[in-house]
């Protein structure tokens, strides 16, 4: 897996640091107080006090209070290909009635950050007190112990002695949002949402953390479960790729999809059953490069059904746990795909269908943002088989130390990637009104269930003429057809209205074109199987970054179901990949229609 960019190592040096201090007074107790350090087992280093009236009483007493911490950071090298330093400083703290008072601290570090794990006072009157509390178990973790120290080069601070608390929802949808502020380098913005709730929520819902929530007296869990932390890490890893590097509609190679694959499941590796016979980690010591390696085109562009291939061999060849995945019920699916690695993927769960809809399409090439999701799908049936041949034992609750070190390993995830890498957007259009102009299909009457098509034409009506009439019940009655509308009832019904309208062929160019020149363009789609009927929706503006597009839509009927989320109405400003929207127009038909072009609209 790839490293943070500066790396984060964990070998004990036995390194000297001596600190001098001159003293105001008592020097009957003191002479020169400094600080130096010495190797002891294990190459761990302690502290070594001289210039005290009893120097050899307080260094063993110092070996007493550092010694387990020590020996416990020796441990953590044991298990590390990296490097961590342990490091002591030296400050006086005041000046008392027989002499100035120090306080002797050790950090865990790396070349730029440290950590405090411990202080104690002393003096020339052979005293040591601690000042802060000695259980430092749950430290005992190269993972903690790297990730605490790269989070904090991010900018994120961790208390120590709270990393062995357990997590709550809002620790760890903090932890994420603060991930992903990290890397794009400002606040989230808020602003958009209008409903008056806690900050944190609407960032968390601006990032897709929370998908149904938006009432003001909504509240976060007290705990937080394995999967939850997943869902985060996915919607964030998705987050930081399309808004600091643009990459959403890139397309991955089969490494790069197993760099995906990688980053979410060290970012689930967070926790085992103790003494469990089978444990989550089990998984990762499948080697991946080398199926690879077997399979063809893997330095070309990845599709869906490579994907597939891949998923499957590494089931296929690692821990089955209770689940055998049986190729009995592989009938079920469509023989079409002609491939057993998508039969296998399909019915065993272990990819998403292609943009959330009910189509593997095995042909598309795998883009980072499906890669995300495929590799989440995956990763979370196979937790879930493990759980289960776990009779669920483990009560899956996470510490702050446990999301920390999730969060963590997503930011591993863009090592390489510098400054110069991120292509924050770089246009946006959106060719909106001041006055409201979207319409619902829902509770318009008999046809409800089929008004897509009217809705779409009354909201294009409005946009152009804020002094149309119409409804979608009164487009309906434009057209004679008791069923779903084609392209030629809705023209028809746009033509009733007086908006006039083009038609242009479907693809991202003419899309954006028309978005451009001030229109807006409905669209009409399916993404179901061949033979059931589609959908449409308003495309009214894009965001575009490097080489990657979404299209902002009114749905008048949206499948994400969020009503009234945030004070916006379902289906009100969706957001679309452009390269799937293309792709579901054009497998339906072949052309969409554009408003306003020519004249603006009558609001123009």
């Amino acid at each position: 897996m790839k490293k943070f960019s500066v790396r984060i190592k964990a070998v004990l040096v036995a390194a000297a640091f001596v600190v001098s201090l001159s003293l105001a007074s008592c020097t009957s107790f003191l002479k020169e107080a400094s600080l130096s350090t010495a190797t002891v087992e294990d190459n761990a280093v302690l502290p070594v006090v001289s210039g005290f009236f009893q120097s050899d009483s307080i260094n063993e007493k110092l070996r007493d209070a550092f010694l387990p911490v020590a020996n416990q950071m020796a441990q953590i090298s044991d298990d590390s290909d990296g490097r961590i330093r342990v490091e002591y400083t030296m400050n006086e703290q005041k000046e008392g009635l027989f002499g100035s008072k120090y306080a002797v601290t050790m950090y865990l570090s790396d070349d730029s950050d440290s950590i405090e794990l411990k202080t104690v006072n002393i003096s020339g009157l052979n005293t040591v007190k601690a000042l802060d509390k000695d259980d430092l178990e749950w430290l005992n973790s190269t993972d903690i112990a790297e990730g605490a120290l790269l989070m904090k080069r991010l900018g994120m601070e961790f208390e120590p002695e709270t990393l062995g608390e357990n997590s709550t929802e809002r620790n760890a949808a903090e932890v994420f949002v603060k991930l992903y502020e990290s890397f794009i380098g400002e606040e989230t913005d808020i602003s958009q949402v209008s409903v008056d709730c806690e900050p944190l929520l609407e960032k968390a819902y601006l990032l897709g953390f929370v998908d149904f929530y938006g009432s003001s007296d909504y509240t976060f869990d007290d705990t937080v479960y394995l999967y939850r932390v997943s869902t985060f890490a996915s919607k964030v890893l998705t987050s930081i790729e399309r808004d600091a590097f643009g990459r959403q509609s890139d397309t991955v190679t089969g490494e790069e999809f197993v760099d995906i694959l990688r980053a979410l499941y060290n970012a689930m590796r967070v926790h085992e059953v103790e003494g469990a016979e089978k444990k989550w980690s089990d998984l990762g010591t499948i080697d991946t490069d080398e199926i690879l390696r077997t399979m063809e085109a893997t330095d070309q562009s990845f599709t869906r059904r490579d994907a597939a291939e891949l998923l499957g061999r590494i089931t296929k060849d690692g821990v089955h746990y209770a689940m055998k995945y049986s190729d009995r019920n592989l009938d079920r699916v469509d023989d079409a795909f002609d491939s057993i690695w998508v039969r296998r993927a399909v019915t065993h769960g272990f990819m998403n269908y292609y943009g959330d809809s009910t189509l593997f399409a095995p042909q598309e090439e795998l883009t980072v943002v499906n890669a995300i999701s495929s590799a989440q799908c995956y990763l979370t049936t196979r937790y879930n088989d493990w759980a289960y041949s776990l009779d669920y034992a483990w009560d899956g609750y996470l510490t702050n130390a446990d999301v920390m070190v999730s969060a963590a390993k997503i930011a591993e995830y863009f090592d390489d990637r510098t400054d110069s890498d991120k292509d924050f957007e770089v246009k946006c259009v959106i060719n909106d009104r001041d006055y409201d102009w979207f319409f619902s299909q829902k509770n318009t009457g008999q046809y409800s269930a089929v008004n897509c098509m009217p809705s779409i034409a009354t909201m294009a009506s409005h946009w152009y003429d804020k002094n149309s009439d119409a409804t979608v019940e009164k487009m309906r009655q434009t057209s004679d057809n008791d069923d779903g509308w084609t392209a030629f009832e809705l023209r028809s019904g746009l033509s009733a209205y007086n908006v006039p309208f083009t038609v242009e062929d479907a693809s991202i160019e003419n899309i954006t074109k028309a978005l451009d020149a001030g229109g807006i363009v409905l669209a009409q789609y399916s993404d179901r199987p061949y033979g059931i009927s589609g959908h449409c929706y308003v495309i009214y503006g894009y965001r575009q970054f490097k080489d990657s597009t979404t299209f902002i839509v009114n749905d008048s009927d949206s499948l994400t179901q969020r009503a009234e989320l945030f004070g916006r109405r379902d289906g009100n400003g969706d957001e679309i990949e452009a390269r799937f929207s293309i792709w579901t127009i054009s497998r339906f038909v072949d052309d969409v229609t554009v408003i306003g072009v020519d004249d603006g609209g009558a609001n123009g």
